[in-house]
């Protein structure tokens, strides 16, 4: 680790997204004929974003995997070259990855870190499902509403495809065999995403213009019998504890796997007795244009992947908000047990006009 570190306890330092990039988002039948491993995955988007940022081995204090696995992330000390002072972590979820080394950095422990998650199966759906249906019929949703959203997901990523919108922060995928993955694939299960957070201090090093400020997060777990309602209540948690509404969120990263969850979510926080009585409120949380939710399509169309799920919607998250010049967005995600995390990140100062 790195022994000149030492930020003031009583500041705080700020939490920056650098870069990131990820894999495509790959379906079983190539992931089957690749032979890609979970490590191969992580290296195949790592390496090249530390060659992309100047980022020699020995300026990374620190590298959190996100992989419902077993442990492996210590083999990836050999693969990426790493100094033996780098520490290393392991957890199951991209965003509790982030939440990990912000706070690091915030601690003064880090001033570089990579933020690495990685998918070899898709999320089981099958208890999420049964929850999105109690819901569902508590607000009037109705699987032709579903159906109608995931198609709208489909065609926005298919448009952003399209568009070349996703190309900036997608790497190519090289088998063993040289062939090449360039875009994401339907019905995907496996798929990686690297992040790199610095300091202040650590974006001096690099001489680098920051991609997203990541501000404060916040947890919540759910009731066993309605796990997919953890998102609501973590990203009602979050606009409570910094006193936004919905009107001050210019985009959002939403999990929209099942959609029957996500558009009863939407239906809560317009229902008057639903925020007074669970969630403790005088008045409904609100509308939320659906023109600023998951604008580059969502899981639906790329994939339910547990552990990469939370980065890749950051990294998009980031990137339509330096793209479209706007302020601020929300990124949640959904873990297992019912639990979910949100997190609030801006544009930096830097970059706006």
């Amino acid at each position: 680790m790195d022994s000149q570190i030492n930020h003031s306890a009583s500041t705080p330092a700020d939490v920056l997204l650098i870069d990131g990039l990820r894999t495509p988002q790959i379906n079983a039948t190539t992931l089957q004929s690749s032979g890609f491993g979970l490590l191969d995955l992580a290296v195949q988007c790592s390496a090249p974003l530390l060659l992309r940022c100047a980022v020699t081995p020995h300026l990374l204090d620190s590298l959190i995997l996100a992989a419902e696995a077993e442990p492996q992330v210590r083999d990836l000390r050999k693969r990426l070259r790493l100094d033996t002072d780098t520490a290393l972590y392991q957890c199951d979820h991209g965003l509790s990855a982030v939440a990990l080394a912000s706070q690091q950095i915030r601690s003064g422990d880090a001033d570089l870190v990579l933020v690495l998650s990685s998918d070899l199966k898709a999320t089981p759906q099958n208890d999420l499902l049964t929850s999105a249906q109690r819901l569902a019929r508590l607000f009037d949703v109705q699987d032709e509403d579903a159906s109608a959203f995931a198609e709208a997901s489909r065609l926005r990523a298919d448009d952003a495809e399209q568009g070349g919108l996703t190309n900036r922060h997608r790497t190519t995928l090289f088998d063993s065999q040289g062939h090449a993955c360039t875009e994401d694939q339907p019905d995907a299960v496996a798929g990686a995403c690297a992040l790199l957070l610095a300091s202040p201090r650590g974006l001096q090093r690099l001489k680098r213009t920051p991609l997203a400020h990541l501000g404060a997060s916040s947890h919540a777990q759910a009731p066993a019998e309605y796990p997919t309602l953890a998102p609501l209540l973590a990203a009602t948690r979050l606009l409570g504890q910094q006193q936004l509404s919905l009107a001050d969120i210019d985009l959002w990263e939403l999990p929209e796997s099942p959609a029957l969850a996500l558009l009863s979510h939407l239906a809560a926080w317009q229902d008057a007795d639903f925020c007074h009585r669970q969630l403790g409120l005088e008045q409904p949380v609100g509308r939320l244009d659906p023109c600023s939710l998951n604008v580059h399509g969502g899981s639906i169309a790329l994939g339910a992947l547990s552990a990469t799920d939370g980065c890749r919607q950051l990294l998009q998250l980031a990137d339509n908000l330096q793209r479209n010049h706007l302020p601020r967005g929300i990124v949640c995600e959904q873990h297992a047990g019912g639990h979910a995390l949100a997190l609030l990140i801006t544009r930096p100062q830097e970059t706006s006009e």
